[in-house]
């Protein structure tokens, strides 16, 4: 439709994970709504899978490193056997290498330590050193692995063997077991160590772990042996590359920090460096204010602020106590951050850590800023332990048993805010003062950006160019810079762009070759962030090309009311309940390690409160699952880790009530399962699964359930809000879209919190728009334009006056806050009614070919074509398995056989994963028929025709390449996929409905666009609602044609 006449209106948007109500209210002269234009609700997936919460990608990325890896082992051993074949050691007829399989790879490796082995020997015995190359440590990596203690203490304890027999290699070791009748491969064992109060607990370890050390100096050693008699086939060019084929190994991939606050062109710089340990002792330092008897607030002056500084780089905290007797304050002079909860304030925990004896000592004191942040750059990012402590040795001049110390130190983790460029300017500002009633005072951090060149903190999304960028902005007033008094020109977009080209700060950095605006300008990484906004943008930008740029926009904000005098009182005091709690974890586990409070990791905090609530008998502390007793030692091990008890991909739960600790090995058998999914597991290792429900009823009530058999179905009912993080989803979504909808609305955006409008939409009796008795329908998605509609005409006094009262409030109920609000306008509930049964949903299609080919269980076919299914007890073999996808490999004949015609016969198949769509076509009888064409089935187009002329695009001939009788391609009448829309006659009445499902027999399940929850509602013999299903002929009778409907809700249907 032709755009209207600017209007004069208000945009309100109630803006959720998987869904975006919207609503359009005109404003009279006096910028107050009164009336309802139009409203519409778009629904959206959350880019999760529905089941689990877990990202879409989250499967994709483990089936593509499982496959990476695969394809990592099958090129290096193609590399290795190529380079053999090249310099002559195997012979290019593969028969003949066959023959050489039958020789004994250990005796060939223990052999050519001592005579000489002919070059086919040789290539046996190197290609199966390849097969298994041995672990390399990672310095980064290791520190976050469970396991890898274990590893290196079972690879300790093989060189101590290699010692101990003489052995000059690993492969010679391995043939002198083998010979013993000995296992040549790493294997778990377990073991009952006697403890001192009688018990006896279980050591579990490695019986051997080879590294990749011990295999280049076995490679180093056989090739020197072998040269000596045989150096011309020995070359030195031979030798270099075949030892990196066996050796090389990819460094891993740094994940790159997020952008700079200030400068978004940066990383930001890691906590552990010293200037960021520095940037925020000084910005808390000067934020410090004393606070006396008679509540008078003083600054700390340059000197006090001095000494404060000097003491936290000196130590790892200092305590306001301290802090009072440094600048020696009366006890009656408190500090402004000083509460019940926090008691210290933290120092220089890096310097703290490298300043110990043993490391650096009181060296690091003399060390300059730039050589301490550049010693630290190294501790962070460089990989290899050897390189580091290279390093160390070569420009800081400690000796090997210092670097060693010093390359294993434990430094914060993670990344500030800031950039170390940024950091370069803000912490000299820092450094600086304000004069302030004509004395100098330390500057705040927002004084501190200004004083060092930056934008102040509300204009650092405006780093877009908008004054070169007349085709996309317009000027449409102007601003005053309040700490400057600068007037600056305001600039709106004239509709929304992509946000990452805006908000800068906000998304990851962008792809070296971009293909499209997401790789060009970046994006968030929550995917449901990313795709809430970029339908923020689809919808806001439709309704500014109708209505022109809105003059309002109201967005709800999901979060908690401000909370009462005692509310606040209770939460603080349960924050310093738990900040205590932690403080005595930390002395207790310092006290039994005999190390400092602040060398205690938080993850051995966190263990030892999961362990304190195993049991309140401390005797009686024992692994869920194996039963096997925890002791105090123990705990802080490698032998016990912190376990999800339902599966973190599953539930994305992270809290406290969702983990436990347990015995690695239970841990490892458990897997990515619930305890109700390892239950078979468990019983063959001897654990009794009513045992392990014994031991969950002394956990937390929150806690126990999960152990149960529908421990998860209850989980999904009782935390809902959890799934796929929703509420954090829903609050940081509505923060993002206040700033980005900014963009085209500058002066007049702004944010409610939510439970208001719950609130006023029951007192406005809005709740019985969509027919519910007075209860909210959640079962039909315009519940959310109902919404957008109460958000609307909450304008801001509404709001201080709301805050205000639920501040005031005191038991009588926040009900009773709107008990004589009046409404809007007159007619104000009629308006509400009229826009919401105009509404026609828009669900976002998908109409992409990508998606899961086939399921992952993999079917033997045997030589007769005929699949073997296993029978149950009760005599049933299963599911019938139907179209299945047969997988034939050309090269391997000799191994799979042929068929008559002398073609590869099948090996396995796979079912189907899913369908891409359904294909009605009308034959040479003018009938229709129904084709469905499965994800496979499309992704073979694809690879034939070239993803330009994939499945979305194609339209003549069909997918299916259909022909009727006589050879000719047939008709196409539609093609549909989920959540395409469909109208037809149904009962006489002309019915609007969505493509909800789409079977492999050409089955069509639909239901009604506003309709929600269809699936558990369809599956609920109480619930009257059902599935409309037809096939193609009964599409033809119903006169079944594809509509169109626009993001906002404008309905396209070219009639039958």
């Amino acid at each position: 439709m032709p755009k209207q006449k600017s209007t004069r209106y208000r945009l309100a948007l109630d803006l959720g994970s998987t869904s975006l109500g919207w609503a359009v209210l005109r404003l009279n002269e006096q910028h107050e709504p009164n009336a309802i234009i139009r409203a519409g609700v778009r629904i959206f997936s959350n880019g999760r899978n529905p089941k689990d919460g877990s990202s879409l990608a989250v499967t994709r990325r483990a089936a593509r490193a499982m496959r990476r890896r695969r394809d990592r082992l099958l090129k290096r051993k193609a590399r290795m056997m190529n380079k053999l074949v090249e310099y002559g050691f195997f012979p290019a007829d593969v028969a003949e290498r066959k023959k050489l399989e039958r020789i004994n790879p250990y005796e060939l490796r223990a052999k050519g330590l001592d005579a000489p082995l002919t070059p086919g020997e040789f290539a046996r015995a190197l290609f199966h050193i390849n097969q298994r190359r041995g672990f390399k440590s990672n310095r980064k990596t290791d520190k976050k692995e469970n396991d890898s203690g274990a590893l290196k203490a079972a690879i300790s304890h093989l060189r101590q063997q290699l010692h101990e027999r003489k052995a000059r290699t690993v492969g010679e070791w391995l043939w002198l077991r083998l010979q013993a009748g000995l296992g040549t491969r790493a294997r778990y064992r377990e073991s009952r160590v006697a403890q001192a109060n009688g018990k006896t607990r279980i050591e579990k370890s490695y019986d051997l772990y080879v590294d990749r050390q011990m295999i280049a100096e076995e490679f180093d050693a056989l090739w020197a042996a072998q040269a000596a008699f045989n150096p011309q086939q020995f070359s030195e060019q031979a030798r270099g590359e075949l030892r990196d084929v066996l050796l090389f190994q990819r460094d891993l991939r740094p994940v790159r920090p997020g952008r700079c606050t200030l400068l978004p062109d940066e990383e930001r710089a890691p906590l552990a460096l010293p200037s960021v340990q520095r940037f925020r002792i000084l910005q808390e330092a000067n934020h410090l204010r004393l606070l006396h008897p008679d509540l008078h607030e003083e600054a700390l002056s340059l000197a006090q602020r001095d000494a404060v500084v000097d003491a936290l780089e000196r130590n790892s905290k200092r305590t306001f106590e301290q802090l009072r007797k440094l600048l020696k304050l009366n006890s009656t002079v408190k500090f402004n951050l000083e509460d019940e909860k926090r008691k210290e304030l933290k120092g220089n925990a890096t310097s703290a850590a490298l300043s110990k004896d043993g490391l650096f000592g009181e060296n690091w004191w003399k060390l300059d800023e730039a050589l301490q942040d550049a010693i630290v750059w190294q501790l962070v990012s460089e990989q290899s332990e050897e390189k580091l402590q290279n390093w160390l040795q070569a420009n800081t001049g400690v000796n090997a048993t210092q670097a060693e110390t010093i390359a294993n130190a434990g430094l914060p983790e993670g990344y500030g805010s800031l950039s170390y460029k940024a950091l370069a300017r803000i912490v000299p500002a820092l450094r600086g003062a304000e004069v302030v009633n004509g004395i100098d005072v330390p500057r705040t951090y927002d004084q501190a950006v200004q004083a060092a060149g930056f934008a102040h903190h509300s204009d650092l999304d405006s780093g877009f160019d908008f004054e070169h960028s007349h085709d996309e902005v317009e000027r449409i007033g102007e601003r005053v810079i309040a700490s400057t008094g600068e007037v600056k020109p305001v600039f709106a977009f004239k509709q929304l762009p992509y946000y990452g080209k805006a908000l800068r700060r906000h998304v990851a950095f962008a792809k070296e070759h971009p293909r499209n605006e997401e790789e060009r300008y970046g994006k968030i990484a929550n995917p449901t962030v990313h795709i809430g906004l970029n339908q923020l943008r689809v919808v806001v930008n439709a309704l500014i090309r109708r209505y022109g740029r809105p003059t309002e926009v109201v967005v709800e904000l999901a979060r908690d009311l401000k909370q009462s005098r005692e509310q606040r009182q209770e939460e603080q005091k349960r924050q310093a309940d738990y900040q205590k709690r932690n403080e005595r974890i930390r002395r207790e586990i310092a006290s039994m390690h005999g190390c400092a409070e602040e060398r205690v990791s938080h993850a051995d905090v966190q263990k030892w409160i999961l362990w304190e609530e195993l049991s309140f008998d401390v005797a009686d502390r024992r692994c869920p699952y194996s039963g096997v007793q925890i002791s105090a030692q123990m705990l802080l091990s490698n032998q016990v880790e912190i376990e999800h008890i339902l599966p973190f991909s599953q539930t994305l739960d992270n809290s406290l009530n969702n983990r436990t600790v347990a015995m690695r090995q239970a841990n490892r058998i458990k897997g990515n399962r619930t305890p109700w999914q390892a239950r078979e597991d468990f019983e063959r290792q001897g654990w009794s699964y009513d045992s392990i429900l014994q031991r969950a009823e002394r956990m937390p009530k929150a806690k126990r359930y999960r152990f149960s058999r529908d421990g998860y179905e209850r989980w999904l009912k009782e935390d809902k809000d959890f799934l796929a993080r929703a509420l954090n989803d829903t609050r940081y979504l509505s923060r993002v879209a206040k700033t980005y909808m900014e963009l085209v609305c500058p002066f007049g955006t702004r944010v409610i919190p939510g439970q208001m409008t719950a609130l006023l939409r029951a007192k406005f009796g809005l709740n019985d728009v969509l027919g519910l008795n007075g209860e909210k329908n959640r079962n039909d998605h315009r519940h959310h334009a109902v919404d957008a509609c109460v958000i609307g005409v909450t304008d801001q006094g509404l709001l201080q006056r709301f805050a205000q009262a639920s501040a005031d409030a005191r038991g009588n109920g926040l009900e009773k806050l709107v008990e004589n609000m009046p409404v809007p306008w007159a007619t104000y509930r009629d308006h509400v009614k009229r826009a919401i049964q105009c509404i026609w949903v828009s669900h976002k299609p998908d109409h992409g070919y990508e998606g899961p080919m086939m399921e992952e269980t993999a079917y033997g076919i045997r030589k007769d074509g005929s699949i073997r299914q296993k029978t149950k007890a009760d005599g049933s073999t299963g599911r019938a398995i139907t179209n299945l996808i047969r997988i034939i490999e050309p090269t391997q004949k000799l191994r799979h056989g042929v068929d008559a015609q002398g073609q590869p016969l099948a090996y396995k198949g796979y079912v189907g994963g899913s369908n891409h769509c359904i294909e009605i076509t009308q034959n040479a009888q003018g009938k229709w028929e129904g084709n469905v064409i499965t994800t496979f089935q499309a992704y073979d187009i694809v690879r034939r025709l070239g993803s330009k002329q994939g499945p979305r695009r194609l339209r003549h001939p069909t997918l299916a390449q259909a022909l009727d009788a006589y050879g000719k391609p047939k008709k196409l009448i539609m093609r549909l996929m989920i959540d395409d829309c469909v109208r037809l006659e149904l009962d006489g009445n002309k019915k609007t409905l969505r493509v909800v499902n789409i079977t492999g027999n050409g089955q069509v399940f639909m239901a009604p666009v506003h309709e929600a929850n269809v699936d558990k509602r369809n599956s609920d013999k109480t619930d009257p609602f059902a599935y409309v299903s037809k096939y193609a002929g009964s599409f033809q009778k119903a006169k079944a044609r594809r509509i169109t409907i626009s993001p906002i809700g404008d309905l396209h249907d070219p009639g039958f």
